[in-house]
């Protein structure tokens, strides 16, 4: 009875252990580099998502655990494989939260190259909707990469930050000009950001309506 309750106890501090040390980790080194109005969403979410890691590894722990205390070696043999899926689980979760950090970095970095932020505009774990932003916001990002983040569902952020980027294809500031809905204020205010503003829409049919 007391082995138990120890290996209880111990498989609850592993849980507890991993699941704090991953929220530790994605609120410090990955919540800094959000804007501050999504820094509340995000620690929400990297909150319930530790929860349940911590949750899941519990069961597993124990499972170890016990195995690890039997007598049989076949039972210690078996005890490894709970143990190495927990570690191939948690280096994931690691090695995707380094991904993170490096692609919201490395979008906000002016010296970033065109190669890296080409690969960038398909990021799509974590935030990938702010990197999007940050690539269209991008001085050294390609026009057909801007025009590949052009039409992404719900992602009107990213349209209006599109409108000003100097690099932008025409088609697409076109486009984004003849826009009619209740976001349209706001991406032609954007639009007249863009230095080629003047250059596209003087005198053009295209041109936003005021």
């Amino acid at each position: 009875m007391k082995s138990t309750r120890h290996i209880l106890l111990l498989a609850f501090a592993i849980g507890l252990l991993v699941g704090a040390a991953r929220w530790g980790i994605e609120c410090l080194l990955v919540v800094p580099l959000m804007p501050d109005p999504q820094s509340p969403i995000w620690i929400m979410m990297s909150t319930i998502t530790s929860v349940l890691i911590a949750a899941t590894i519990i069961p597993f722990a124990c499972l170890a655990l016990y195995g690890i205390a039997s007598p049989s070696k076949l039972m210690r043999v078996a005890a490894l494989v709970p143990v190495l899926l927990l570690f191939g689980w948690f280096s994931i979760g690691f090695i995707n939260l380094a991904r993170i950090r490096s692609a919201l970095l490395d979008s906000a970095d002016p010296s970033t190259q065109a190669d890296r932020l080409r690969v960038l505009a398909s990021f799509k774990e974590g935030p990938g909707y702010e990197i999007d932003n940050r690539v269209a916001k991008h001085p050294n990002t390609p026009p057909d990469v801007l025009r590949l983040l052009h039409g992404r569902p719900d992602q009107v952020g990213t349209e209006i930050i599109l409108a000003s980027n100097a690099n932008t294809p025409d088609d697409v500031l076109f486009d984004l000009a003849k826009r009619d809905d209740e976001w349209a204020k706001y991406i032609q205010e954007s639009l007249k950001e863009n230095p080629r503003y003047s250059v596209l829409f003087s005198g053009n049919e295209n041109t936003p309506s005021k």
